[in-house]
């Protein structure tokens, strides 16, 4: 857990999503409501999956929380978290062979989620019927692990 104590080395930054309890992995919503149950628990897992490979450990990861903490820190006060809507084509195998998302601003940030999204097989495959693209919603969170910024007062206290 090198990354998290990076952060919390950082202060106020750390409070933000970076940890990626970030990612909120969530399917976007269907066009349509009659979504047969399999895809649904299917987009569910596979949720769940890509938010461990984002949490993960590693240089990918930590070029991407890096970048992602940065626009938040720079983003207006009254700004939406951001949210970025990924796209993923997910083979027989397990294996996601492409994504597609809008950039995030930064080459290097757009290959890093990229190589996370890609590095390794889901645990399954989709179903056999599932249309893909599988839809994933990434929302950026606080991550209620990261220690609170001192406050003036609290400092001025004896």
């Amino acid at each position: 857990m090198k990354r998290n104590q990076g952060y919390r080395a950082r202060g106020w930054g750390a409070a933000l999503a970076v940890a990626w309890a970030l990612v909120a992995s969530a399917p976007a919503r269907a066009q349509t409501a009659d979504v047969p149950q399999p895809w649904i628990s299917y987009a569910q897992r596979a949720g769940r999956q890509f938010q461990a490979w984002l949490e993960a450990d590693g240089d990918a990861a930590d070029r991407l929380h890096r970048h992602l903490e940065d626009r938040v820190l720079h983003a207006s006060a009254d700004a939406p978290p951001p949210a970025i809507v990924v796209r993923a084509w997910i083979g027989a195998s397990g294996a996601v062979t492409r994504v597609e998302f809008a950039t995030l601003g930064d080459p290097n940030a757009d290959a890093a989620l990229r190589q996370l999204l890609t590095a390794g097989p889901l645990a399954e495959p989709p179903p056999p019927d599932m249309r893909q693209p599988l839809r994933v919603r990434l929302r950026l969170t606080p991550n209620p692990d990261a220690p609170v910024a001192a406050s003036g007062a609290a400092a001025a206290a004896p």
